[in-house]
């Protein structure tokens, strides 16, 4: 009886460094997370300066046309043909147009479209508006052609992140014959930014 219970405790012993050194699992635990990102593809366009061609006298002539070209930089040509003529009576106010670009994904190609563009008017005469130029970032010149989208490259470097368009244009006389009025002659175009 006694070699049964010495016998015993050995067998309980054993059972009990069996069960001790197999290891023993813990509960799992699971960390519930997110993966979250934030689209912005609406770029920032902030018009700085509007083109203008200054104050001017001008006269058309039937068969030609004279032209005034303001460049990127602000700096202006005027061209008569014939009788036509556009020349600056007063030119302070004669200026590029300038579009800021910002909140752009660096690297990224953004295309832009000069369209829309409404000649300038007053009452029945105008003046055609064409011959875009644009320089990007302060790049060379160049010539573009309305309604025909072009390509740059946002720099987010460049500006402390805000990006520059500058564009220049000619404006025509044109071949109606009628004498240009007295007055403001206003036109229009949209320029269309997008990735």
């Amino acid at each position: 009886m006694k070699n049964l219970t010495h016998s015993k405790y050995i067998f309980m012993a054993a059972c009990a460094v069996m069960i001790l050194s197999f290891p023993t699992k813990a509960s799992a635990q699971t960390a519930n997370m997110t993966a979250d990102v934030t689209v912005l593809n609406t770029l920032t366009i902030n018009p700085t300066a509007q083109l203008n061609f200054g104050v001017v006298a001008a006269a058309p002539d039937p068969a030609l046309q004279a032209t005034m070209a303001v460049g990127t930089d602000g700096t202006y040509v005027t061209t008569p043909a014939g009788v036509a003529l556009i020349e600056a009576v007063d030119d302070t106010a004669v200026s590029a147009a300038q579009i800021e670009v910002s909140d752009g994904a660096n690297g990224a190609t953004i295309n832009v479209n000069i369209n829309n563009v409404v000649d300038p008017i007053f009452g029945a005469e105008f003046f055609a508006l064409d011959s875009f130029l644009s320089s990007y970032n302060g790049g060379a010149d160049v010539a573009q052609v309305i309604n025909t989208p072009f390509a740059v490259t946002f720099d987010s470097a460049f500006g402390g992140g805000t990006n520059t368009l500058d564009l220049g244009a000619t404006i025509s006389t044109t071949v109606a014959g009628a004498a240009y009025g007295d007055g403001a002659y206003a036109g229009t175009y949209d320029v269309v930014f997008s990735y």
